[in-house]
Order: C-alpha cells, then sequence, then structure tokens
C-alpha cells in the first residue's frame, strides 16, 4: 500500500489532506471540536495548502526530541523558540514539507519517526493566529500546522549556510502552550524517549 504522507500529491491532494485529518481525529477524537475551524474550511472550494488562502492555510512543522530536549529554532518575527516549521510549497505534501523546513531553517537532515508508519497522520494538529505582518503584506490569518515526527540528525550540513539559531532545548524549559500540550502527548504515548538515528 502507498504511504499517502509520502507520496508526491496528486490533483486530488485536497481529499488526501481530509484522510489524514479524519484518521487524526479517530486518534485523538477528543480534539473534534478545537479542529472544526480546518474542518469547515476543508468544506470550502479553496486551495487550503495555498498561503494566500484565508482565514488560514495548511502548514507543516517537524518535531524532533533527544534524551529529554526538543530541537527548536529562534523565530525572528515572532522572537520566540519554536520548532523548525513552515508553508507547503507546490506539489509537496506536508510531511515533505517539514522535513524540508527543518533542513532549510537549521541545516539538518531528518528521517520519520516509526510511528508514522503505523499511522498514516501527523502526530499532532494545532490552529494558531499569525499576527499580520505588513512587511509581508500578510492580514492576521491562522495556521492550521501539521506536526510530524522526525528524528533529527545531529549534525548541520555544511552547505545550508542561512540557518536560523537553533538550540535542543530542555523539555521542561518549552514554554510555548501549544508544545506543551504536544510534550503531554508524547508523555502520554511513552514516546520522550531517544530518537537518535541508528
Amino acid at each position: 500500500m502507498e504511504n499517502v504522507l509520502l507520496q508526491k500529491p496528486s490533483e486530488d491532494i485536497m481529499s488526501d489532506l481530509l484522510n489524514q485529518s479524519n484518521r487524526y481525529l479517530s486518534l485523538y477524537a477528543n480534539e473534534e471540536e478545537r479542529l472544526a475551524p480546518l474542518f469547515q474550511q476543508f468544506k470550502v472550494e479553496s486551495d487550503i495548502l495555498d498561503r494566500k488562502t484565508m482565514p488560514g492555510h495548511i502548514t507543516a512543522s517537524g518535531i524532533g526530541i533527544d534524551d529529554g530536549k526538543m530541537f527548536m529554532i529562534f523565530h525572528q518575527f515572532l522572537k520566540k523558540w519554536l520548532q523548525p516549521g513552515g508553508h507547503v510549497d507546490n506539489g509537496e505534501t506536508p510531511l515533505i514539507a517539514a522535513q524540508r523546513e527543518v533542513l532549510e531553517e537549521t541545516g539538518r537532515t531528518s528521517i520519520v519517526h516509526p510511528w508514522h508508519i503505523e499511522n498514516l497522520t501527523p502526530f499532532d494538529i494545532d490552529i494558531h493566529l499569525i499576527p499580520a505582518n505588513h512587511s509581508k503584506n500578510e492580514l492576521a490569518h491562522f495556521h492550521y500546522d501539521f506536526r510530524f515526527l522526525l528524528i533529527v540528525d545531529k549534525i548541520t550540513q555544511p552547505e545550508i549556510k542561512d540557518h536560523h539559531l537553533c538550540e535542543w532545548i530542555a523539555i521542561q524549559n518549552v514554554e510555548e502552550k501549544n508544545l506543551r500540550k504536544l510534550i503531554d502527548k508524547l508523555m502520554s504515548k511513552n514516546l520522550l524517549n531517544s530518537w537518535d538515528k541508528k
């Protein structure tokens, strides 16, 4: 069976994204009300991956954990520590976008955590408001962030030069509220152990 998380998007990408979101809710039924805006937007005829789509669009990010620490970048615009991630490019699935963003933002390669082999869905979906950015001519909008567990390489690729400041932050020092919820989810599934590449 072809893994829809890894396959190149077809013209029916909306169906694939909706299927991933439905599988997610089958794992986390208690999040249905919180994710209602995402499912409402699926009903609208729009490209939910296009960064110009309002009131929001799907983004992707990579969650790396190692030895009780989370791999994070310092976001220059928001001025806080967050997981690496960003917009999905044309021709990408959110999973591929998450890995690309980790590489571009940190200079680190990654592989997909085995949890996703059994669960063809993001580990976490978060909806958060992005403030208006007048320098990019962007209004305030929502990101429907598809978050994937990745095993992040410890070595920075020398050819990737313009990456963000990145660090492994101790789990107990992660301040972002929506990441605290993700950490609780990791703990409940006993997934906070080391994710080193073998």
